[in-house]
């Protein structure tokens, strides 16, 4: 493996607290008025929060239901628009609103393989065809989805999914055997292969991957045409040692796997890409925190999580251990947001940090 020289570090700028018993999960923000967006995870419905900028909650409101404005299928995307409008994006429609959270207005859409995601939201990755504000072009499926989990080969398939909403057309990017680590697989191996993406909105340039995956691949999103592949090195990651990958290959606590993955890719606004991955955790650490904590899985714990930075062709650092916490978005001036945890410790608030990435 060859070793980068350059090395970074995480500069704590502040920290802010969300007062609330349920877990709040912030999603977007938007630096024009110094707001974030989040979920709060409760047992049913679709709770969406709107905070300020030291995590007072300006808005909440349970989405779910029947009438307008409301659903009950999943909620997919959740993120703020490019003008004052949030969005929700759920399996056939997508839904805006104001910054009060009031309904207004529905579009619907039809996709051939409409998916449902429950337990997650990530902001939607969107642009408008040759600039046209009536011309909304957006992905349909976002990052974490068990896209192929019924397919019996990867071949044919692609990392991304892009709908038309005025023409109704869909296409797609990233085709999976053209990604290098593609002829080392088996197919039992396919509902592991999720895809991964983010998007830098000012350059309408896409950075996409996989959970299994060795490459970033930069795509301009207006051409869909490969801007470059950046090759990933990972310090420790056991899912590659052996080939071809498959099921037996990858360690597993049924239903649960132990394996190695990539989780997560930010774009910040300094240039910088950040890849999230969570290392492999042997059998018997595992099935003896399993038993401490019957909700644990290490790709929710920080001491098994390790983050690698990118500039647009090369990779610029080696791994790199994370605040104790879990990354969300990417922030201004070249951050990240943390959702902190305390493990010795319930605390009735939820702390979020935000952290600059500098050289050291």
């Amino acid at each position: 493996m060859q070793k980068v020289n350059a090395q970074y570090k995480f500069e704590k700028a502040r920290e802010f607290q969300v007062k609330s018993l349920n877990s709040v999960e912030i999603v977007d923000y938007d630096p024009a008025t110094q707001q974030f967006l989040a979920y709060e995870k409760v047992s049913s419905g679709f709770v969406v929060v709107l905070l300020d900028d030291k995590g007072r909650i300006l808005q909440k409101k349970d989405l779910n239901g029947q009438g307008p404005g409301q659903f009950s299928s999943a909620m997919n995307f959740l993120g703020f628009s490019d003008t004052e409008d949030i969005w929700v994006i759920t399996p056939n429609q997508v839904i805006s609103y104001d910054r009060k959270l009031n309904f207004k207005e529905s579009k619907k859409f039809v996709i051939d393989n409409p998916f449902f995601v429950f337990g997650g939201s990530k902001a939607p990755v969107f642009y408008y065809k040759e600039g046209q504000k009536d011309n909304l072009v957006f992905t349909t499926y976002p990052s974490g989805t068990a896209r192929f989990m019924s397919a019996k080969g990867l071949e044919k398939h692609h990392l991304v999914e892009m709908h038309e909403l005025k023409s109704k057309k869909t296409f797609y990017l990233a085709p999976i055997a053209h990604r290098p680590i593609f002829k080392h697989f088996d197919n039992t191996i396919n509902s592991m292969y999720k895809p991964i993406f983010t998007q830098d909105k000012k350059s309408n340039q896409l950075y996409v991957t996989a959970a299994l995956d060795n490459e970033i691949t930069v795509i301009d999103l207006p051409s869909g045409k490969t801007i470059s592949n950046i090759k990933i090195n990972h310090g420790d990651f056991g899912s590659f040692k052996k080939f071809p990958i498959s099921d037996k290959t990858l360690p597993s606590y049924p239903p649960y796997t132990l394996a190695s993955v990539n989780l997560n890719v930010l774009h910040l606004d300094g240039g910088i890409v950040l890849l999230d991955y969570v290392g492999e955790i042997p059998y018997g650490t595992f099935e003896k925190k399993k038993k401490e904590d019957t909700q644990y899985h290490h790709f929710q714990d920080p001491d098994y999580h390790r983050v690698i930075l990118f500039d647009e062709r090369k990779q610029l650092s080696n791994d790199m251990e994370i605040p104790y916490g879990q990354i969300k978005i990417a922030m201004p001036n070249n951050s990240i947001l943390i959702k902190l945890l305390n493990p010795d410790e319930e605390e009735d608030f939820i702390r979020y940090g935000v952290y600059k990435v500098v050289k050291n």
